[in-house]
């Protein structure tokens, strides 16, 4: 009995010393499951950087299979962490909007960590002077407006010309079952943290594919290496690939609202709530001169494939018609693929339509439809009472080039069929 016992406490012991070790070969023993272009830089590729400096940037996304902290598997792997770079929503991601500060000095993390969005070029090259790499590891969202795709183009327009190498750790992309869609961004809408990445709102591509993309077709200098997944499908729903959810931004606490989401971010254009302050943000829609049954009643009888609406009250607690009472419908997806460009323009056409109070939120001089979009296209034949097919004959042309210019750039498969 002694014997047995002591040779199960030398297995125990020799599985937390494997579980502990640079390496996460044993690990890979669930061929099910993706995994992430972290845990294969870990296990494949950090030997090579150790006792280099790195500059992160990264935000609470950074994570492994086991929720573990990129920066904390970096350092154990002897990777010097020289700065972090954090994006919109911050390090932990708890923050609705940009941070106001330019840097925090993070006693936990024992690091200083930067907001990107508060650098330009320049000083964002003066700070890399002290890391000898950079490496970009959070989760995208796979649509243009998301301002983490804007932050990558934004990195590597500023590494451009310089040897510093830029290590991009390949993650799915949540929308990656859908096809790419959506107006290709017109330059006079460009905009630095909102629409700058060149491509069609949906882009359907890692954010691994995305940079090897931009590198091929715009920088083509910057010293880029992706590491790519292993398992991933681009037809597989974030479900499939068995990794944790972790909301990548507060107001998308799961995947089907990240899934919804893609439909409602246009809306944020139109003078609705999109239920940011209430305890469904995305899923909740309306406005305090809705009347919740009659608007459900209307964008159910639209037939919009693989959606549902329910009649909602809803009283958000910050953001749009704070602590108002609005009427509007919870967006149910059903399953299935769809095309989120022409969801978002029908239930925008018909709220148009219907209530007289409907109006485009202003930006600037313009439009924050346009911001959005990436064109006034949209606005403007929502506007004119066209229907959705004369506008997607006007976008055809720059989503087929689009999709020409990409192909080369694929690590993984087009397993699925177009819409």
């Amino acid at each position: 009995m002694r014997k047995l016992i002591f040779g199960f406490i030398i297995i125990l012991i020799i599985l937390q010393n494997s579980f502990c070790s640079k390496s996460y070969n044993l690990l890979k023993t669930n061929p099910k499951r993706v995994y992430t272009g972290l845990e294969n830089f870990l296990d494949d590729y950090a030997d090579d950087y150790g006792n280099k400096r790195a500059a992160v940037v990264t935000n609470h996304s950074g994570v492994d299979f086991y929720l573990q902290n990129n920066i904390k598997l970096f350092r154990e792997n002897n990777i010097e962490i020289a700065l972090i770079l954090a994006p919109e929503h911050g390090l932990y991601g708890y923050q609705n909007d940009y941070s106001e500060e330019n840097y925090i000095v993070d006693d936990k993390l024992n690091a200083v960590v930067y907001n990107i969005h508060k650098l330009n070029s320049k000083k964002l090259r003066h700070l890399l002077k002290v890391a000898d790499f950079v490496i970009f590891d959070m989760q995208d969202m796979g649509m243009r407006c998301y301002t983490y795709i804007s932050v990558l183009k934004f990195l590597m327009d500023t590494l451009s010309g310089t040897n510093m190498e830029l290590v991009v750790l390949d993650r799915p992309n949540p929308l990656g079952f859908l096809y790419a869609s959506g107006p290709f961004l017109e330059k006079k809408f460009y905009s630095k943290n909102i629409s700058s990445f060149p491509v069609p709102l949906f882009y359907n591509m890692t954010i691994g594919e995305a940079a090897l993309y931009y590198n091929g077709e715009y920088t083509k200098n910057v010293n880029l290496h992706v590491i790519p997944m292993e398992g991933y499908s681009r037809r597989m729903l974030f479900n499939n690939t068995m990794l944790p959810w972790v909301p990548p931004s507060p107001n998308l606490p799961t995947y089907i609202s990240s899934i919804i989401y893609s439909v409602v971010v246009l809306m944020e254009g139109i003078n609705i709530s999109v239920g940011r302050g209430t305890t469904k943000p995305f899923e909740y829609i309306g406005a305090p001169w809705i009347e919740p049954v009659a608007f459900s009643k209307g964008l159910s009888e639209l037939n919009l494939k693989n959606f549902a609406f329910r009649p909602v009250y809803f009283e958000p607690t910050f953001s749009k018609y704070e602590k108002e009472r609005c009427g509007g419908v919870q967006i149910f997806y059903t399953g299935g693929s769809f095309n989120p460009v022409e969801v978002s323009f029908k239930i925008i056409q018909y709220i148009m339509y219907n209530y007289n109070q409907f109006r485009w939120d202003s930006y600037k001089n313009s439009y924050e439809i346009d911001r959005l979009a990436g064109t006034d296209k949209f606005r403007k034949y929502i506007s004119e009472k066209k229907n959705y097919q004369d506008f997607l004959s006007d976008i055809d042309s720059g989503i087929y080039l689009f999709l020409e210019k990409r192909k080369k750039y694929l690590i993984y498969p087009e397993d699925y069929l177009p819409l």
